[in-house]
């Protein structure tokens, strides 16, 4: 995939890791779009999380990466909304499958968890990665009737 436009949010804790990405999203030919955090105050991973799943919902971006220093605030947030299928991956194997086997639609990186090589390759994979259909599309209408915000 290419030429997306991708939203991106993060805390206090991702910030740095938020602004990699977006340099590497640019240099793919992907149109990052920014939900903050502007600074590495603090701040909290709900109302970011929140931003971005209203924005996606909106019809915003078809995908979206949420950065904190752990991830589980973020994830635990992002899938609180129906729409949302957002996967906490710590490395190229679980990004790969959320895309596949889940039809992911938010990456979610813990920036204090994995380091920013990895985070990339993630990315990377998460992005290139189709979702495989046919048994596992029965397996994300499931989840998506299950409802939420």
């Amino acid at each position: 995939m290419s030429g997306l436009t991708i939203s991106i949010a993060a805390d206090h804790r991702g910030f740095a890791l938020k602004a990699a990405f977006t340099e590497w999203l640019k240099k793919q030919g992907h149109s990052p779009k920014d939900l903050g955090t502007s600074s590495e105050e603090r701040c909290d991973a709900f109302d970011f999380a929140s931003k971005l799943a209203k924005d996606m919902a909106s019809g915003g971006t078809p995908f979206g990466i949420l950065i904190c220093g752990s991830g589980h605030a973020m994830a635990m947030t992002a899938n609180r909304y129906k729409h949302i299928r957002a996967a906490h991956c710590c490395d190229v194997t679980m990004a790969r499958l959320s895309r596949e086997h889940n039809d992911a639609n938010v990456l979610v990186i813990g920036a204090d968890i994995i380091g920013s090589g990895v985070a990339l390759d993630c990315l990377d994979i998460f992005l290139k990665t189709p979702f495989l259909g046919g048994r596992y599309a029965e397996r994300r209408d499931r989840l998506t009737a299950l409802g939420g915000l």
